[in-house]
């Protein structure tokens, strides 16, 4: 055991020796320097012409969709909204209010809460419940109108029908404030539509 002992020593003495060495050799790791400030102008720049791109990308697709109402729609008649269903119906509508200056959101076909568009003008926003009818539109309409400005948060409520309306339908409309569009009211929006595109 005694023997072991000068060995036991000088390897611990060398082992002390060499971790000294090691760790003078790998210099403490220095904190990294902060990234370089972006200059707030450059900065604004930037923000500015993504801001232009994004706005030129919407703007160019809604000319595209408009430009496809215009040429699918654009010299139709109001009989011929009676070929139309329901949601091809809305997609009329829509280009035809964004004609008149509207911007025009459709809502999603199922779960809609009452309205098929969000028109938006003005800084005014109207839930629109769309009816492609032949007959009489009735007071749920009109209801469906009312929770789609309640449940999108607009400032009104528009039905919009092919057809007419029963007489409970126009109390309600007139106690809740509702406007109500029928038939010969779609067809004076494309009248003046018409004759605007035939003037300009």
């Amino acid at each position: 055991m005694k023997d072991l002992f000068p060995y036991l020593l000088f390897a611990g003495i060398a082992w002390l020796i060499w971790q000294a060495f090691s760790s003078k050799a790998t210099p403490p790791a220095q904190p990294s320097e902060p990234p370089p400030k972006e200059d707030p102008q450059k900065r604004h720049l930037r923000n500015a012409l993504e801001f232009a791109k994004t706005q030129h990308k919407i703007l160019s697709k809604e000319k595209r969709e408009q430009d496809a109402w215009q040429q699918a729609h654009g010299h139709a008649t109001a009989s011929e909204l009676d070929l139309h269903n329901g949601i091809e119906f809305e997609e009329f509508l829509a280009g035809l209010f964004r004609a008149h200056g509207y911007a025009a959101e459709l809502t999603p076909v199922t779960g809609d809460y009452g309205a098929d568009l969000i028109l938006s003008k003005g800084g005014q926003r109207i839930a629109v419940q769309a009816k492609r009818y032949m007959g009489s539109v009735g007071v749920s309409a009109v209801q469906e109108a009312l929770s789609g400005q309640a449940y999108y948060q607009c400032d009104a409520a528009w039905v919009v029908t092919t057809g007419t309306f029963t007489t409970n339908a126009l109390e309600l409309a007139g106690k809740s404030g509702v406007k109500m569009i029928g038939r010969s009211e779609i067809g004076n929006l494309m009248a003046q539509h018409k004759a605007k595109t035939n003037n300009g």
